[in-house]
């Protein structure tokens, strides 16, 4: 299933910003350009993060950016974005940064399962981390899928 959200389109090397919410904005406009969401969901995401601070980076470098299923989602989709500099929220390092988009709370989860499973390779991780190719991810998000 990550392989069938993450795809060309949607996996973005080496993206230059200056600050999380212009990665949101990056990450997040290939979803809102492939007609998933509407671009209301990004500042879904910033106010999310405004009321509950840095969570959403899940591990050092490595953020995970969502908001609410109401706020213009129209199917589920995932994006990705390897930065050339990092960026940060708070005092949090951000490398790499999924956009997920869910059209509720549960249609979602084989999907989380799939990603938690990857976030658990420290191959993938150092990948992630270390501006890693397109084809090496891609390699890892496909072995994990169910």
């Amino acid at each position: 299933m990550l392989s069938s959200l993450i795809h060309d389109e949607t996996f973005l090397e080496d993206v230059s910003c200056t600050s999380w919410e212009e990665l949101v904005d990056i990450a997040g406009g290939v979803l809102v350009k492939q007609g998933s969401i509407e671009p209301c969901f990004l500042q879904s995401i910033k106010d999310t993060v405004a009321e509950f601070g840095a969570y959403m980076v899940l591990l050092d470098d490595i953020a995970f950016f969502h908001g609410r299923p109401e706020a213009g989602v129209h199917e589920v989709a995932m994006s990705l974005a390897l930065l050339r500099e990092p960026v940060y929220l708070n005092d949090r390092r951000i490398m790499a940064a999924f956009v997920f988009a869910a059209v509720d709370k549960d249609s979602h989860v084989q999907l989380l399962t799939e990603l938690s499973e990857c976030l658990m390779d420290e191959e993938f991780l150092s990948l992630l981390r270390n501006h890693g190719t397109k084809e090496q991810i891609m390699r890892i998000l496909r072995r994990n899928e169910s």
